[in-house]
């Protein structure tokens, strides 16, 4: 019989962390570890059709619905037992605290990872609820046989939080390698479907409205870049990305012109969306390993983006890192990498693809993976975590 792999996930909701484990559960890896997921939030719509899709086998708890509380750990400590798997894999802070309570009692002695996909910063210690899943974690880091961080930042802060360090490395995200014909497709598509120029430049961002995402500075850059009379069209798409959100409202109605500026919330088609981006771009003020850019290198993409967490070091000199919080250098950044001469731009693309290929590639993960496993005993007792 094979072995099985049991991610433990926050939630199935659109987003980078949820991404990275399709793209690991549905490659070459399931081979390996055959994978089953068990989310503890429902959502409404999120990912979960696209688990669904690559034959991924998927529970949801519900923990956010009041009738499912009285029976979420029977539930939870019934399924790791019927499923007996090899490796429980925890995903994000939440994920990895359940994985912890599934692996106690399990029935069984299964290995146990956490994934981090979160660089926890001093924001993020003033909210109640993530201070305290932190200081849980803290406690239960010597637990996990590995700790399995997507940045050097984000590994950093939380030894700085006091976490256990001894299991501790840096496996980042997967990126699959992108398609040339499909991103010429996808070039065009995009732009008709937008009802802009076929020849028309677009910078995007697919990023949330969220206080971390810093998005009123990336609004603000586009008016800047706006004052200056480039012609540019913009695609911004993600959660509360929408023309729907009262926040944004205030910020939208200061662009001196508003129609070219393209608002498509939550989509399930970021791949088709990054191809069609001459630069992809992020303003924010704290991240981990942002999947949004690295997949925008995979495809050739010029990226520019803010210096926090590992960014300039995996964007390197392929693209632009500006300060945080500067709306000037961001406007000035964009400024600079659409004035290149369209050889110059052609060959940071190439630059790109090749950094992405050599350190992030999906097979590149995969084979982390391998090694992390291959050198982890079968079997343990509590008393050896």
């Amino acid at each position: 019989m094979g072995n099985t792999m049991l991610y433990i996930i926050t939630s199935l909701s659109v987003g980078g962390a949820q991404k990275a484990l399709l793209n690991l559960a549905s490659s070459n890896f399931s081979h390996d570890y055959a994978p089953v997921v068990i989310a503890l939030v429902e959502v409404e719509g999120g990912v979960q059709q696209q688990f669904a899709a690559a034959g991924i086998t998927v529970h949801v708890l519900g923990i956010n619905r009041l009738a499912k509380l009285p029976w979420l750990l029977p539930r939870l400590f019934g399924l790791v037992r019927k499923i007996k798997p090899q490796v429980i894999h925890g995903w994000m802070h939440h994920g990895n605290l359940f994985a912890t309570l599934a692996w106690w009692f399990a029935g069984c002695r299964p290995v146990l990872l956490w994934g981090m996909h979160h660089t926890p910063e001093k924001a993020t210690l003033e909210r109640a609820q993530h201070a305290l899943v932190l200081k849980a974690g803290h406690w239960l880091s010597r637990f996990p046989h590995h700790i399995v961080y997507v940045s050097r930042r984000s590994m950093q802060r939380h030894a700085e939080l006091g976490y256990a360090m001894q299991h501790a490395q840096v496996i980042a995200n997967g990126i699959p390698l992108g398609n040339s014909r499909e991103q010429a497709e996808h070039y065009a598509s995009v732009r008709q479907e937008l009802g802009i120029p076929a020849n028309a430049q677009l910078i995007g961002s697919l990023t949330r409205y969220v206080p971390e995402k810093d998005i009123p500075n990336l609004l603000n850059a586009i008016r800047l870049y706006q004052d200056s009379g480039e012609d540019v069209h913009f695609l911004l798409a993600g959660e509360g990305m929408d023309a729907h959100n009262p926040a944004l409202q205030p910020l939208l109605t200061a662009l001196p012109d508003r129609a070219k500026v393209h608002l498509l919330g939550v989509r399930t088609d970021a791949q088709r969306l990054i191809a069609a981006l001459d630069i992809a771009t992020l303003s924010s003020q704290r991240e981990a390993f942002p999947l949004f850019l690295a997949e925008a290198m995979a495809l050739g993409v010029t990226c520019v983006a803010t210096d926090v967490g590992d960014i300039a070091e995996f964007v390197a000199d392929t693209g632009k890192i500006v300060p945080v919080a500067d709306a000037v250098a961001l406007a000035s950044a964009w400024s600079n990498v659409l004035d290149q001469a369209p050889e110059q731009r052609e060959c940071l693309g190439q630059q790109a693809r090749q950094r992405v290929a050599a350190r992030y590639s999906l097979n590149a993960v995969i084979q982390s993976y391998q090694q992390l496993l291959g050198t982890t005993p079968n079997t343990y007792s509590v008393s050896s975590a």
